[in-house]
């Protein structure tokens, strides 16, 4: 017998089945949780685009409009939801075996907040987070027609949108939003450039939510990431230029996929490019 087999366990078989089932909800909720973190094995999509397309729509032409406001209350929701139940779980838990091991006197079963593991919503770090999906959308890593990492190394040949001479192909796992050609992402001071990183954030916005939302949606977006501008385009353009790689590095704990090519303190040129999509062409 080994020594965790010595330590002394008193079984209550009358408890066995709900302890089981605690125990399984206590894990579904946690994987659920992480799984809403782009840095988990099993993330899908980010959750704000998920409830996005799920949310309740108005229909202007027969278009679909959606509300990224109403999508964060629902994530807010869920969020709240899965913490209570976690808690509770957990000081269930507590309870039955504080019974069975009759240490009323020396525990209690109550579980304080910054001990339930799982995470309420916050505003700024989920809008944040959805950024960087949208560069990961923008790169091919992640798409919206389809779950998970489409692309972390290999040959991007394979998974690419476009044939060889630039034509787009009819089978393909980016319908919705169409990753960037080249690889190379400009991130500019000003909008000189109609592709830079904020014109094809707008886009990703845009095709996400909807023309008729568009303005709306950015505004919600800028509000969440602070008040450095004077205009939601301004906003979201200081946040990549100051903000993004801080955060990035981060996520990535100073690993980024994303690598970043500067020309100083001025902000003057800046550019972002997917390390599973670098080769011998990336630098021209």
């Amino acid at each position: 017998m080994g020594d965790v087999g010595k330590l002394p366990i008193i079984r209550n078989e009358n408890k066995n089945i709900l302890v089981d089932d605690l125990v399984k909800q206590a894990e579904q909720l946690s994987k659920k949780d992480w799984d809403s973190v782009e840095t988990s094995w099993d993330f899908a999509h980010h959750p704000l685009i998920v409830l996005q397309m799920a949310a309740p729509h108005a229909c202007t032409d027969g278009k679909r409009t959606y509300h990224l406001s109403s999508s964060y209350n629902a994530w807010d929701l869920e969020c709240e939801n899965r913490f209570t139940q976690l808690k509770s779980n957990e000081e269930k838990l507590n309870r039955i075996f504080i019974d069975i091991y009759g240490l009323q006197d020396e525990l209690t079963p109550e579980v304080e907040d910054k001990d339930v593991t799982v995470r309420k919503a916050d505003l700024q770090r989920d809008i944040r987070s959805l950024l960087s999906y949208a560069i990961g959308c923008m790169f091919g890593r992640y798409s919206l027609d389809e779950e998970g990492l489409i692309f972390a190394g290999g040959n991007w040949d394979d998974v690419s949108p476009y044939e060889r001479d630039g034509t787009l192909r009819e089978e393909s796992k980016y319908r919705t939003f169409l990753p960037d050609a080249d690889n190379c992402i400009p991130i500019l001071d000003n909008d000189y450039l109609l592709d830079d990183i904020v014109g094809r954030f707008v886009e990703f916005v845009r095709v996400v939510s909807g023309e008729e939302t568009l303005e709306e949606n950015l505004d919600f977006i800028a509000n969440a990431l602070g008040s450095r501008g004077t205009s939601s385009r301004e906003i979201i353009r200081n946040y990549f230029l100051r903000d993004f790689y801080k955060d990035h590095l981060k996520i990535y704990q100073k690993r980024p996929i994303y690598w970043l090519f500067d020309s100083g303190k001025q902000d003057g040129f800046k550019a972002l490019i997917y390390m599973h999509r670098y080769d011998e062409d990336t630098i021209g």
